[in-house]
């Protein structure tokens, strides 16, 4: 019996990752994307961010500008490393789980089907793939991200901040991966996918605060963003990549001012006025998986929302 789906699963899992592979254009520029981003913070908002800190720094404190422009270069470049691995978590599995849609459009899902499969165990193989296909990219942008703090002086991190990183990159891309298959469940034809995503990649960075500190947001959409799985990771990312420089701020600021550039840059979260600490912001991220895990099996159990059930009627029409 575990053989009968095993096998299964892990044939149509390889088969995912193996499409998704063929196109190494897409491989690319799913690496290059976040690496731009990284490269418009750094030559552009950056600059912004660090001249807003030292200018309020120099008010509150005596230190010689160059040793606070050191530390906020430092916390800065910590900070958007954070934004563009979380919302590359998303962005990512979105354009991996485009095998899903295309795999409805063209009718491949019943050929499949034709086959002694359950089809909770194709649906499971779309999850599983992109999961697999969006960590490991997202491994590679980490890497990126860890050499470019390493050469900037701005890697300051235990081993324990490390290990924790990798475990909020499993639960992001995990979450990121049952959100996008559940929503993709909906789409049915490639083109739709590509509208939608146009929309949906630009509005999820605003929305998870890795283009600009929550703090900026009008308050309706500061709320909004306590409601978006994305935001912890974000806000978890920050703990563990920021831990140390703050550390290092402390030594030559005040902790009055220190404390107000982790409220204002969302290091620590807040929600309607409280703040959020690491383990709850963990244990949010984790509720989204099972709550999307939850919603995937309800409308995969009615007929009228199921997967297989449009796939079928769109191979009628043709």
């Amino acid at each position: 019996m575990k053989n009968s789906i095993f096998l299964p699963l892990w044939s149509l899992v390889k088969r995912n990752i193996k499409i998704y592979m063929r196109d190494k254009m897409a491989m690319f520029f799913s690496v290059l994307a976040p690496v731009i981003v990284l490269l418009l913070y750094i030559l552009f908002l950056g600059k912004m961010q660090v001249d807003s800190i030292v200018m309020d720094a120099l008010k509150d404190t005596s230190v010689d500008k160059d040793v606070i422009v050191s530390l906020a270069n430092i916390m800065i470049n910590n900070w958007m490393i954070c934004g563009v691995l979380s919302v590359s978590c998303i962005t990512i599995a979105f354009n991996s789980c485009a095998i899903m849609v295309r795999d409805r459009e063209q009718g491949n899902v019943n050929d499949v089907l034709a086959a002694p499969i359950k089809k909770w165990v194709l649906y499971v193989s779309y999850v599983i793939s992109t999961f697999v296909i969006t960590f490991c990219i997202a491994m590679i942008i980490l890497a990126i991200s860890m050499i470019y703090l390493a050469c900037t002086g701005g890697l300051i991190m235990t081993f324990i901040d490390f290990i924790a990183i990798l475990g909020i990159t499993v639960l992001s891309t995990l979450s990121a991966a049952f959100a996008v298959v559940l929503m993709l469940s909906f789409v049915k034809t490639s083109a739709a996918q590509s509208a939608f995503g146009s929309i949906f990649i630009t509005v999820i960075g605003f929305l998870i605060g890795a283009y600009l500190p929550v703090s900026m947001l009008p308050v309706p959409i500061q709320y909004l963003t306590c409601f978006v799985p994305g935001t912890y990771s974000a806000g978890l990312y920050r703990n563990f990549f920021l831990r140390g420089p703050i550390q290092k701020m402390l030594q030559v600021l005040s902790p009055e001012f220190v404390q107000t550039l982790k409220t204002n840059y969302a290091i620590e979260l807040q929600i309607f006025g409280a703040r959020i600490p690491a383990w709850w912001m963990t244990f949010a991220l984790t509720l989204s998986i099972v709550l999307f895990a939850v919603l995937m099996i309800i409308f995969y159990s009615n007929k009228r929302t199921n997967f297989f059930t449009m796939a079928l009627k769109k191979r009628k029409k043709k």
